[in-house]
């Protein structure tokens, strides 16, 4: 039956005037007063309601619920009594924008539609009466978070909130006589290519409000959380982090000393440290970069490992071979990004790799100084006086310990001559 009256609710309001007569008694609806949307029926339970009998074979169904104050007027039979069905053919209904209609010689009239307790008014034949309206129903939770304003410099303002639908960023300008804005929302996340603003994780269940509005890449950005949803609020989006609209790292900043801050941040370009003053006022910065890894000559900075997975930034403000570095590891990269460049580690300058020969003693130092050679070179005690530790195997051990026997000998032969000069 129902299903059947859905289906008519609208013909039967515009053919009223013209049906047969009503358990005899002819009704003519003289205006035809509902909205469409009213009669449409689409509402979940659009029936229920509270039904009195205002005149015979006429029900008035009173409704105050969330859409609002309704009257609607349906046809029941001459006997119906409190409790029956009352889901008959509608004649009119009145409503917020449909205050007044007539049907059969009743005057009907919604009163109050926007007091806290509207009624209905039924004048016929010179007799008014009034049937009040439930009251209204508590009105539903307001799924809009409180706005969040944040300053963004540059002379613009940022309000944030969060609704069923999403993160919403309106920008506007902190001048009031400006009408300049720009809104961000969850499907439109992104701002101009004039300035750089954007939702972060816009889907996710905490999304970031990122912004820059001074130019250049040395610029840190700045970030802001969005307000939660009311408690008993629920997302009209399934919820799901995204994958990281930007591969740079949250900024990692370090106090270095003398008044001097770095930002560390990683990205797929590799890592990057500013250096700045800590003095908001001053303007002196240093940037060093995968590619420019090392400071200037004033002062000791550089990045060590930087084409590795985990390079890390070394600096001294203090002159003095004594005085310790200071050391910091660089943010990872987020998730999902991968560097554009090959990551290989840093390594240390070789040492000298030792020969492999055997212990050096005087006798094998002259035999290999003497290959080849003539002339007989002492042995016995002094060669046993030139004998080298057997740890000492490189190449400067072997020709210091082959020069200092040659120096022995030529000693000797001087020695002897002299002698024999002074005997003769």
């Amino acid at each position: 039956m129902r299903t059947a009256l859905r289906a008519s609710i609208s013909t039967a309001v515009l053919a009223g005037a013209l049906l047969a007569p009503i358990a005899g008694t002819a009704y003519a609806a003289t205006t035809t007063a509902p909205a469409a949307a009213a009669v449409a029926g689409t509402v979940t339970d659009r029936y229920a309601g509270t039904p009195v009998l205002i005149d015979t074979g006429v029900v008035a169904v009173l409704r105050n619920r969330s859409e609002g104050p309704e009257v609607w007027i349906r046809a029941v039979s001459d006997s119906w009594k409190p409790g029956d069905d009352y889901a008959g053919r509608v004649l009119t209904a009145l409503d917020g924008t449909h205050l007044k209609a007539s049907v059969g010689g009743l005057e009907l009239e919604l009163v109050g539609s926007n007091s806290p307790r509207p009624s209905l008014s039924v004048a016929k034949g010179g007799t008014t009466k009034s049937y009040p309206l439930p009251q209204a129903a508590t009105a539903p939770v307001d799924c809009v978070s409180k706005v969040k304003q944040v300053d963004l410099g540059a002379g613009l303002l940022v309000d944030l909130t969060m609704s069923p639908k999403g993160p919403k960023a309106h920008m506007h300008s902190a001048d009031p006589s400006s009408t300049w804005s720009r809104t961000l929302t969850r499907t439109d996340p992104k701002g101009s290519e004039a300035y750089f603003s954007r939702i972060n994780n816009p889907n996710g269940a905490k999304p970031v409000f990122e912004w820059k509005t001074q130019g250049g890449e040395n610029v840190p950005s700045g970030f802001a959380n969005f307000p939660t949803l009311p408690k008993g609020c629920t997302p009209e989006y399934p919820v799901h982090d995204d994958a990281s609209t930007s591969c740079v790292s949250k900024v990692k900043q370090v106090d270095l000393g003398a008044g001097l801050l770095v930002d560390l941040t990683m990205s797929p370009k590799g890592p990057k440290a500013h250096m700045h003053s800590a003095d908001p006022s001053s303007t002196w910065s240093r940037t060093l970069t995968r590619t420019d890894p090392k400071g200037s000559e004033a002062y000791f900075s550089r990045i060590n490992n930087p084409n590795g997975a985990k390079p890390v930034f070394e600096w001294k403000t203090q002159g003095g071979e004594n005085i310790p570095s200071g050391f910091a590891n660089f943010p990872t990269l987020p998730k999902g990004c991968t560097p554009e460049y090959q990551v290989t580690e840093e390594t240390p300058a070789p040492k000298p790799e030792p020969f492999a020969t055997k212990p050096v003693t005087a006798t094998n130092v002259v035999s290999a100084r003497t290959t080849g050679q003539t002339t007989v070179v002492p042995q016995g005690s002094v060669a046993a006086g030139a004998e080298i530790a057997s740890e000492d195997t490189d190449n400067s051990v072997t020709l210091a310990a082959g020069a200092g026997l040659l120096s022995v000998v030529a000693a000797l032969g001087a020695t002897f001559l002299r002698r024999r000069r002074s005997h003769s």
